[in-house]
């Protein structure tokens, strides 16, 4: 037999253990590849439908950040994978050293079988991905909301990038690895399962070190988020360091703990007792660094998901937003005709004749905002603002929803241009006395957590009607008020026809303004003539055109989190299931003792699947609560509540977790009742 032929056979006749292990590769390779397929994807890289230059220089980023992270993801992932493989088989190994193989024979024997299956891996996940091409573009293309859909071509490109970043991978895990083995001790290795392992200890300080850092963790979390300034990232390092130590001390000394206490118990010799206690302080002990590092990345990875799902959504993507499908800004101090002959007014008025035509139920409210300076006690500008009137900030109010405000007579109310300064407002709101360009009156100018921006350059102040009316009557030169069209109907989102094509015609009309001004620009026109200019001139603000934006770099990031999620859940589910297939040959010799003591298969059965519970289940929990804090935090800080998605992804985990278990527990039993009940099976 030719040595490799040797190769070939020790990979195929070890399904059992390398067939987790391929099938977890090509996965990652399919990943891989597929971040490939969009970085190199023609529409892509020439920019979204839609979307702006930098949407589509953060997407390039994203997907090239994103294949980095997953090729050190698989790293780690094919460096723990094959050492425990080689653990797994070091009496094999040992059978071979007995046997006089030379030590470079050896680790070329291992070298080789890890690049067989690296080669096939890298195949399988190339070719799935070029057969799904066509269903994942679709996909893809939902998700990044685009406009046109995406057209297959071959990627060369990136069949070349995959084949050699992953190559190189695999040729890189295997010589290090096997740079690791010591020829010389596999033969004591192979007796290593017979040699009785050391007596589990634990400390009582680490133990309450343990709470009590898991109790600074969350603590500094709170602080982070209840604090008024929350810019001191020492704060959030520290919640991060001691949630992290908390969970390494509380799988290392904890839980070892616990089994030693239940072994002190009275009950402690009864039944299945005693073996779930004696063998789970090794097993907590053994595994305590596995289990460790699974729940600080489940903890990221759920946390990171539940949040890139929640982007894609309206609410998040509509949180700063003033709510309404369309708002029309244009000035008047040009305007010589009357209002009901205004081309602008007209024009607003025309798109909610529209609406109501197409059978939606639309509002349509019209204010006045002056643009004006608010000056300190000492007459230093402090600010220009966007001043209206308070019976005009309460119609709108009435019509969207929002809390109605009434100042006093010499008082002045400032709203929240966004959720993040609203937030700072309701844990301290500032006051100071102001006055008015117009006035030598002093006003008391007052925040309000209330989020209402009409523009995003200035903050919005609501003063009393009779402010605004003295205003009209006593200023000379008078202040000309911009004119704001508020348009809205609940199914803006439904992406109908009349949707696309009133944002259209919009469009249409700013860019013939824009055209008309280039037009004259260069030359001397008389005054009567640039106000019949500027007399169609408008900005306008699409709540549908908004959200579009968003959701196509929100998409990317959703993208992102979702496969990289997918990876991880992958990743950590194949180290347990080879972890726990990787002691087989040992767990299988105890329970062959355990059968011969006339120990039941039932019994056998229920320490089992206790075991596996902890083992699977244990992680996750503890993750949970991790992740639960860490986006309730979120949630308080950017004031939109998105625990639907958090519960989705949970929910999600949890199942697949739970199916992972319920195969494992089926195949691991059926492993261990041979083993048990057939000496010849070892």
């Amino acid at each position: 037999m030719s040595f490799f032929k040797l190769i070939i056979n020790n990979v195929l006749r070890s399904k059992r253990i390398y067939g987790g292990y391929f099938l977890s590769s090509s996965f990652s390779v399919f990943v891989f590849f597929l971040f490939a397929i969009l970085n190199f994807h023609p529409q892509l890289k020439s920019g979204l439908g839609g979307s702006s230059d930098t949407v589509t220089h953060l997407a390039t980023i994203g997907m090239t950040v994103s294949q980095i992270l997953i090729v050190a993801l698989s790293f780690i992932f094919l460096w723990y994978s094959f050492g425990i493989f080689s653990k797994s088989r070091k009496r094999e190994l040992s059978i071979y050293v007995m046997l006089g193989i030379k030590p470079r024979d050896l680790r070329l024997l291992l070298f080789g079988e890890n690049m067989v299956i690296g080669t096939g891996a890298i195949f399988t996940g190339i070719t799935l991905g070029v057969l799904f091409m066509k269903a994942i573009l679709i996909v893809i293309q939902k998700i990044l909301s685009l406009p046109n859909g995406l057209d297959f071509y071959f990627p060369i490109l990136g069949i070349f990038l995959t084949i050699v970043v992953y190559f190189l991978l695999f040729l890189l895990v295997s010589f290090l690895l096997t740079l690791k083995i010591e020829t010389a001790n596999l033969t004591q290795l192979g007796k290593s399962d017979e040699m009785p392992e050391k007596t589990p200890k634990a400390n009582p300080f680490l133990v309450i070190l343990a709470f009590s850092c898991l109790i600074l963790g969350y603590g500094s979390l709170i602080y982070f988020v209840k604090s008024i300034n929350n810019s001191n990232l020492f704060v959030l390092f520290s919640c991060v360091f001691f949630t992290v130590a908390a969970t390494f001390l509380f799988f290392h000394q904890v839980s070892v703990y616990y089994y030693l206490w239940k072994q002190k118990q009275t009950n402690y010799w009864q039944g299945k007792n005693l073996l779930l206690a004696a063998t789970g302080a090794y097993r907590g002990k053994e595994n305590a660094n596995l289990f460790s590092l699974i729940t600080c990345t489940a903890a990221v990875a759920l946390v990171g998901v539940s949040v890139t799902a929640s982007l894609g959504s309206t609410q998040a993507n509509t949180r700063n937003n003033l709510p309404v499908a369309f708002l029309i800004h244009h000035p008047s101090a040009q305007v010589t005709l009357p209002e009901n002959e205004q081309p602008i007014i007209k024009m607003g008025k025309e798109i909610f004749n529209d609406l109501q035509s197409a059978g939606y139920q639309p509002t349509y409210e019209k204010i006045e905002s002056y643009s004006l300076g608010i000056l300190d006690e000492n007459e230093n500008m402090l600010d220009y603002v966007s001043l209206i009137s308070a019976s005009s900030y309460n119609r709108v109010a009435k019509q969207l929803g929002l809390e109605t405000l009434n100042p006093e007579e010499n008082q002045l109310l400032q709203t929240a241009a966004n959720l993040n300064e609203g937030a700072r407002i309701r844990k301290q709101s500032q006051t100071e006395t102001v006055f008015l360009e117009f006035s030598d009156q002093a006003f008391s100018l007052k925040e309000v957590p209330t989020n209402f921006s009409l523009i995003y350059y200035q903050n919005t102040v609501i003063a009393p009607d009779a402010v605004i009316k003295e205003m009209k009557k006593n200023t000379d030169p008078p202040f000309y008020p911009d004119i704001y069209q508020l348009i809205d109907y609940q199914d803006w989102d439904d992406q109908s026809a009349l949707n696309k094509q009133i944002v259209a015609n919009l469009n249409q009309k700013k860019a013939e303004f824009e055209a008309n001004f280039d037009k004259y620009y260069d030359q001397d026109l008389d005054e009567s003539t640039w106000n019949k200019l500027y007399q169609d001139f408008f900005e306008f603000e699409s709540l549908y055109n908004t959200v579009l934006k968003k959701r196509q770099a929100n998409g990317f990031i959703l993208m992102i989190g979702l496969l990289i999620g997918g990876v991880f859940f992958l990743f950590a589910s194949s180290i347990l299931y080879f972890r726990l297939f990787g002691d087989l040959d040992k767990e299988g010799r105890f329970h062959r003792s355990l059968y011969q003591i006339g120990l039941p298969p039932r019994i056998r059965h229920q320490i089992v699947t206790k075991q596996l519970v902890t083992m699977y289940f244990l992680p996750i929990l503890i993750a949970t609560c991790h992740s639960a804090v860490a986006f309730w935090g979120i949630v308080q800080l950017v004031q939109v509540n998105i625990w639907y998605y958090f519960s989705i992804i949970i929910t999600v985990y949890l199942t697949l977790q739970l199916i992972l278990f319920g195969i494992s527990r089926w195949r691991y039993l059926k492993h261990l009742d041979l083993r048990a009940e057939n000496p010849q099976a070892f």
